[in-house]
């Protein structure tokens, strides 16, 4: 493997990869490349160090020997030393002596880390393929981070939000605003209209003072009351038109958002959930979509508005006197150098509080829903002090940014008020004095302009709180709208299918640090009943859950029919099997739509058959309301068995060429386990199945065992042969034999 298709942190210079490249054996296979960025003299040189399976190679330009190689068999020990500002990577040999052979600055010192670990323990005998995971594991949480700003990226590689140009993501908003674009369009005329109109009472109001007033003419006073009257009322009746056109495209707006916020994170794969919570993706759907539709308005409207009014204000007030002008805008440059230190302060503190509101959120996901496991395990108060304690947190974040928020506006607020008593103060002066050509009317005129001009700057300085709210807002919006889809490539391919299953030498690591499968390898043919047997955390769901497709960053093959299951269209090889999960999750809807959900086309007919092979026609027919009865949140209304049986005629309504049952009768009695297995029998007739069990009772009708042990498969047998091998599965039969003798004897003396 040459340099150009190794792990790296940086691209690695073309006369480090040509020394790297000559300096590799044929037989040799470069595993990793760490750029660093000093050398040995502490110099800011570009360096690296490359590492294979039997040794390993430094490049450091102030050395006189340029590229030095080492051999793992001769190291001892290897560690980073940590100094002031950088670190160094120090070697020792088993011939006694030591070597610093690689300096870096702190940017570099957790892959220097990962490196002198994985040198350590190569040479302490372990193996290349296990080390190289933890390394390719380490790379991948490094890719995973903006070298910038150090925020997470949404896959390896990914183009940071925080720091992708703000041009890009207004294009991505404007997707959403696009088909608005007429009502935004007339809206805007109607607002530049209103703004217009709104410029000529201060210079009536002039008019009055000066002329009207000290020549006592009641006509004209009339007049210009009448006209003042008309204005108002045009203002407030295109106001009150603008305001509700704007709050239905506002809303078709957000709706269009949501839906495709929403359809994504259907489509986003397990492994996304798995480090994101449900209350955090909520929160994203619900509240963040609220401040970006508020935002695209604002910026669509009243940016437009607020830049028109304020121009037009500074036009008529340069007319009017140009010297008043030049001292009203003088707190302008200290509002705008206030409103870029108020940005920089305070965007901060609306990603803490984002963080800490979705914390509240997944507490109220989490709690409210298990209300009846907080109440039986009484745990009412400390999940009530959860709760406070999660909320206390969002307040002190939100009160450190209060204390800046608030008093920012304060400052402009004090600003524009220093600015209009300027005015006062020396255009009161040139009216006494008679100097300037300034009348009391026209004075009256300027200050009522002035204190408009304030609003566009105060709107303009506010702007950048509402713009940091948003980005906030929008980073974590497009979180899922860039996500990657889960892979689906072969789209259109459904190859029939009859039910036999390949695993061919697949490995999985959730993070390439632990494997949760080694080398598993089994067939199994079509119309077989396989039992998948072991203890805890051994493999078996991840067995099924691979299968099913939730992961597909397996090594190896999975083959249904011979066909590859990543070739497979992602929907149609879903719909092929029917999976019944130990806990079956009930959708707040009627029974009928419940079993109905893999098939919502089905005839009435269909459905009943279902539960009647599901032994769950009898008691969904006592409901009051029978299969119309709507059950609640997650299944309440249903007992534990009777969820079973609905999810399982949910299953046979399908029709599935493959079956999963996943600890199937795992939390059922014994009477309601026994109806259970009636209808699984009836349902796995000539399906391949493949059936997760503790129970082993579950497993009489399999032909075959499958026992997992740590991740692999450690016996395949029919369970007459399995029983004769004495070994695991023999054991777990004795121990549960045991367990069932015990409590039938509790039981009887109970009884007597």
């Amino acid at each position: 493997m040459k340099v150009e298709s190794v792990l790296t942190n940086k691209d690695v210079p073309d006369n480090i990869r040509d020394a790297f490249n000559e300096c590799i054996q044929p037989d040799e296979q470069l595993l990793f490349v760490v750029v660093g960025d000093l050398s040995l003299k502490a110099k800011y040189e570009t360096t690296a160090i490359g590492v294979t399976g039997s040794g390993f190679m430094v490049y450091d330009p102030e050395r006189g020997e340029p590229l030095k190689k080492y051999a793992h068999s001769d190291v001892s020990d290897a560690k980073v030393k940590r100094m002031y500002g950088n670190a160094r990577l120090r070697v020792n040999f088993k011939d006694g002596t030591h070597e610093d052979v690689f300096r870096f600055t702190y940017s570099v010192a957790t892959l220097a880390d990962m490196a002198a670990a994985f040198i350590e323990n190569i040479a302490a005998g372990k193996t290349v393929e296990e080390e190289y995971d933890v390394v390719a594991a380490t790379y991948e949480k490094l890719m995973n981070v903006c070298p910038k700003c150090g925020r997470t990226l949404l896959h390896p590689g990914a183009e940071c939000i925080n720091c992708q140009s703000k041009g890009k993501i207004a294009k991505k908003l404007l997707k959403y605003v696009k088909p608005e674009s007429k009502t935004l369009i007339f809206c805007l005329f109607l607002s530049v209209l209103t703004t217009a109109v709104a410029l000529a009472p201060p210079y009536m109001t002039g008019r009055l003072v000066d002329k009207v007033l000290p020549d006592k003419n009641r006509g004209a006073l009339g007049w210009i009351v009448l006209a003042l009257f008309g204005t108002y009322i045009f203002q407030h009746l295109i106001g009150a038109l603008r305001g509700y056109l704007l709050r239905c495209s506002g809303d078709r707006i957000v709706l269009s958002l949501r839906n495709d916020v929403y359809k994504k994170a259907q489509s986003l794969p397990l492994r996304f959930y798995d480090k994101t919570s449900t209350g955090s993706v909520i929160n994203r759907i619900s509240g963040d979509t609220n401040t970006l539709q508020a935002f695209m308005l604002r910026i669509s409207q009243e940016v437009v508005v607020q830049l028109f009014l304020g121009v037009g204000i500074i036009i008529i007030m340069l007319i009017l006197n140009w010297r008043l002008t030049l001292l009203s805008i003088i707190p302008v440059p200290l509002v705008v150098v206030g409103a870029k230190i108020f940005g920089r302060k305070i965007l901060p503190f609306y990603r803490r509080i984002w963080r800490r509101w979705a914390g509240v959120v997944s507490v109220l996901t989490d709690t409210i829903p298990n209300i009846r496991v907080t109440k039986s395990f009484a745990g009412e108060e400390r999940t009530v002090n959860k709760f406070k304690s999660y909320n206390s947190e969002w307040l002190n974040v939100d009160m450190s940014a209060a204390r800046i928020a608030t008093v920012f506006p304060h400052i402009v607020s004090f600003f524009v008020t220093c600015g209009s008593l300027l005015i006062w103060s020396i255009g009161g002066n040139w009216v006494i004095s008679g100097t300037g050509g300034l009348t009391t009317g026209l004075l009256v005129s300027f200050l009522s302009y002035a204190s408009m001009f304030y609003g566009p700057v105060n709107f303009f300085a506010y702007l950048n709180d509402s713009y940091q709210q948003a980005l906030s807002a929008a980073e974590k919006v497009f979180d899922i709208l860039d996500a990657e889809d889960e892979p689906d490539e072969a789209k259109g391919n459904c190859p029939p299918i009859t039910g036999k299953i390949e695993f061919r030498n697949v490995n999985f690591s959730f993070d390439r640090t632990k494997k949760v499968l080694s080398d598993v390898n089994v067939t199994i043919e079509p119309g077989e009943i396989v039992g998948i047997v072991g203890t805890t955390g051994s493999g078996k769901s991840t067995l099924v859950n691979l299968l099913m497709r939730f992961y597909d960053n397996y090594e190896g093959e999975i083959l249904v029919d011979g066909v590859n299951i990543k070739n497979i269209d992602l929907q149609y090889y879903r719909s092929q099997i029917g999976f019944v999960q130990q806990d079956p999750m009930m959708f707040s809807d009627t029974v009928y739509n419940n079993i109905a959900y893999g098939k919502p086309d089905a005839h009435v007919e269909e459905v009943i058959h279902a539960a009647e092979v599901a032994n769950a026609h009898e008691f969904i027919a006592r409901q009051p309301d029978g299969y119309d009865t709507v059950l609640g949140e997650r299944g309440v209304g249903l007992s534990g068995g009777e969820r079973q049986r609905v999810s399982i005629a949910r299953a046979v309504l399908k029709n599935p060429s493959l079956l999963i049952f996943d600890e199937a009768t795992a939390a059922v009695d014994s009477e309601t386990e026994h109806l259970i297995q009636e209808a699984i029998e009836r349902l796995i007739s000539g399906r391949t199945t493949l059936m997760i069990a503790h129970r082993l009772s579950t497993l009489r009708k399999a032909n075959r065992i499958i026992v997992v042990d740590q991740g692999r498969i450690i016996e395949n047998d029919t369970p007459e042969a399995l029983m004769e091998l004495k070994g695991k599965y023999y054991k777990l039969v004795q121990i549960q034999t045991m367990a069932d003798q015990l409590a039938r004897s509790k039981k009887e003396e109970n009884f007597d």
